[in-house]
């Protein structure tokens, strides 16, 4: 009798959770809940949190660069050509850095806008594809779990390219799920230019990775289907020149002002070696994505076993065979590749998820082996999450153990209580997921990771260069460019000047003169070398301030950098002799 009664209940609160479901479908609301959902899970990390990825200083300083050189063809770090991605993510930023003076006032956030709007497209795409499939609560839940997933709200606050190449994908997919589901020419009226649109922007910004994800899947679907008609659909010939009109005219352009060395480089340099192992990268073994799954998609990790049954049970779906021919190709070419990122299987995160909303609002959650291998999958990814903040500050200075247990306090708290709802089946499980999700975001990208000093080096270092006088861009009067050695951050140039001489004695020796400003690591491996190469130029250093301690993360080694100011050395003067 007992059972029955806890049958009935949760046969009441989960009519009541959907009827709650059912009022945010309506309308304009799922966008405006997915929106607010994923600006809740990434504004913190995107407001606060310095340039702590290499790349992403180096994107925002290319483009930073193109304002200054004027030249918004040809991409470059300093003096050294970037040929590895195309302009795409730059022209984007600049898009936005420009009105909002980024370039001149090296704000980093102005960069940021364009990662944050596609991972908005890639969220609000997941939704209308779910809709159009199933219905409105497929997609909003779908919608929901990418949104606030760790690894797009994360990408949506940093300044590269995969939050928007994840954008711009998703809308070709949302194009080639319109076009197999309407056998009518209606289909014509958006469906290609979503799909041809998302390929010509996918190309511009990361070459030939979204295409070749969208050309996988289609090529699985007619080797599955046997069916061409939306092939034919497909062939839109004005989508298809807008998108030859998207990508052609830069990549002739670079062609002709590098002599094709941007492509040579392109493939010779960055893909080849990562198809080979032998990039910066280390080679990983295959499956690594998938043991990385529960802590990349949390919360939305509840939902992997979800899809993974619903996948087999419903294989035969078209439906699900659009969204595994989405999923399964681009999956297995990120796992056979040696390199390996975890950021690489973003594209695809839609698919998982709203093959787990179909699992969710089926049959799938009232099979108790099914339910408890989500919730365990969901604790493994809390747990480690929880103990994110400690493991961070585990070789950080001392007093960041006690910010850490804060923030892992404040994440394990809401992790526990989200899971007792969930195996509680309470109507307010989901928005205590997504509470869970936002509190982390909050705890290690808004508080925690922005107050340790010691990953703040380059920004306390311009700081310091301003209070000093020394800055070569914002000290008025101030003749540059900066000069170091044993310190020479993508950040650092970016938060000072484009052509600061930082990378080795020699380059720094060369820039030197009397009234720039020097940073210069104190191991005397990099400070002797520099000291007396100034000496035989007839300089030395005046040294301003205290030394600055903090932790060069790129390689994980602490580092103590000094600050000074070139000028002249003195002239010796000559002892005069006994006088007679």
């Amino acid at each position: 009798m007992s059972e029955q009664v806890q049958d009935v209940t949760a046969q009441k609160t989960q009519r009541t959770g959907l009827n709650l479901l059912d009022f945010f479908c309506q309308g304009w609301r799922p966008h405006v809940v997915i929106l607010l959902v994923l600006l809740a899970c990434a504004l913190p990390g995107f407001v606060a949190l310095q340039p702590l990825d290499r790349d992403e200083s180096r994107f925002v300083q290319a483009t930073t660069q193109m304002f200054e050189t004027g030249d918004f063809v040809r991409i470059s770090f300093q003096d050294e050509p970037r040929n590895k991605k195309p302009i795409g993510i730059h022209w984007l930023q600049a898009a936005t850095a420009g009105p909002l003076n980024g370039p001149e006032t090296r704000t980093i956030q102005a960069f940021r806008i364009p990662s944050l709007l596609g991972a908005g497209l890639a969220a609000w795409c997941v939704f209308q594809i779910g809709a159009l499939l199933y219905s409105r609560r497929v997609g909003l839940l779908a919608g929901l779990a990418i949104a606030c997933g760790l690894l797009l709200s994360t990408e949506a606050g940093i300044a590269k390219t995969d939050a928007a190449l994840a954008g711009f994908t998703a809308l070709a997919y949302l194009g080639l799920a319109k076009l197999r589901a309407s056998p009518s020419d209606k289909a014509r009226d958006w469906a290609p230019w979503a799909l041809w649109i998302g390929l010509g922007m996918a190309a511009l910004i990361k070459g030939p990775i979204g295409p070749l994800l969208v050309i996988l899947s289609g090529l699985m679907l007619l080797a599955w289907e046997r069916d061409f008609a939306w092939v034919r659909r497909a062939l839109h010939w004005p989508s298809m020149l807008l998108a030859a009109a998207i990508v052609l005219p830069w990549y002739i352009a670079i062609w002709q002002a590098t002599n094709g060395q941007f492509f040579f480089d392109a493939v010779g340099q960055d893909l080849a070696p990562k198809l080979a192992g032998q990039s910066e990268n280390k080679s990983v073994p295959a499956g690594a994505h998938l043991l990385l799954s529960p802590v990349i998609f949390w919360p939305g990790s509840i939902l992997i076993p979800l899809a993974l049954w619903t996948a087999w049970r419903e294989r035969k779906d078209p439906r699900v065979r659009f969204l595994l021919a989405w999923l399964v190709p681009g999956w297995l070419m990120f796992e056979a590749a040696p390199a390996k990122l975890a950021h690489y299987t973003l594209p695809v995160h839609g698919a998982v998820l709203l093959l787990g909303a179909i699992g969710l609002l089926s049959a799938g959650w009232q099979k108790a082996w099914l339910r408890w291998t989500s919730v365990v999958i969901l604790g493994f990814g809390s747990l480690i999450m929880t103990a994110l903040p400690l493991v961070l500050a585990q070789d950080i200075a001392a007093g960041a153990q006690s910010k850490a247990m804060q923030a892992s306090a404040a994440i394990g708290l809401v992790g526990i209580v989200a899971l007792v709802l969930v195996i509680r089946q309470s109507r307010w499980a989901a928005g205590a997921l997504i509470g869970s999700a936002i509190v982390a975001s909050l705890a290690i990208k808004g508080l925690f990771v922005p107050s340790i000093p010691q990953l703040d080096l380059s920004k306390r270092v311009s700081a310091a260069l301003v209070q000093e006088g020394l800055h070569p861009r914002l000290s008025p009067g101030r003749p540059g460019p900066l000069i170091g050695a044993g310190y020479q951050e993508p950040s650092l140039i970016f938060l000072t000047r484009s052509d600061s001489a930082l990378s080795s004695v020699t380059a720094a020796v060369a820039a030197a003169k009397p009234g720039v400003g020097l940073v210069v690591n104190a191991d005397p491996k990099f400070e002797a070398p520099l000291i007396d190469a100034l000496a035989q130029k007839g300089l030395s250093v005046a040294w301003r301030g205290s030394p600055l301690a903090g932790l060069n993360y790129s390689k994980g080694d602490e580092v103590t950098l000094k600050i000074g100011e070139v000028v002249a050395a003195p002239k010796r003067t000559q002892a005069s002799g006994p006088q007679r």
